[in-house]
């Protein structure tokens, strides 16, 4: 029994011992595309997602620091729709609601997998970051 003991806690120091290990150099040397994904990342919440008569209409709330917000159509990894911004304020700190309706290709409808709505920031060279993937339920429309 005191084995196993002493087994968990020497497992235990290990763990923390290596989880506790400071870095040298200039703290202010971290990796830029690190930092700059953190403080222009995208989140959402209470999504919400009806397609009525072809038309897919996506509701929820978004928190976007310091960067614009996209969405775009897609349908097995190829666009469908142009990219096309989510007009949100950047209020620091603050959840905003947004609505995003898009129309179904009729392809799309009857196809094995189905479309795919992707809302993504941008950081500052204009490549996408934060990229989520919402697949438009089409057998229940």
């Amino acid at each position: 029994m005191w084995k196993k003991v002493f087994l968990l806690i020497a497992i235990a120091l290990v763990l923390f011992g290596c989880s506790t290990k400071n870095e040298k150099g200039d703290p202010t040397a971290k990796d830029t595309s690190t930092r700059e994904a953190q403080t222009n990342g995208v989140r959402f919440e209470n999504l919400e997602m009806e397609v009525t008569d072809g038309i897919a209409v996506l509701q929820g709330e978004a928190h976007a620091n310091e960067t614009d917000v996209f969405y775009q159509l897609e349908h097995e990894g190829e666009p469908l729709s142009d990219e096309t911004a989510l007009p949100l304020e950047k209020k620091k700190g603050q959840w905003e609601k947004f609505m995003v309706e898009v129309k179904l290709p009729e392809e799309t409808l009857h196809a094995e997998e189905p479309p795919v709505i992707v809302i993504y920031g941008k950081n500052h060279d204009g490549e996408k970051i934060n990229p989520n993937y919402f697949p438009v339920d089409v057998e229940n429309k």
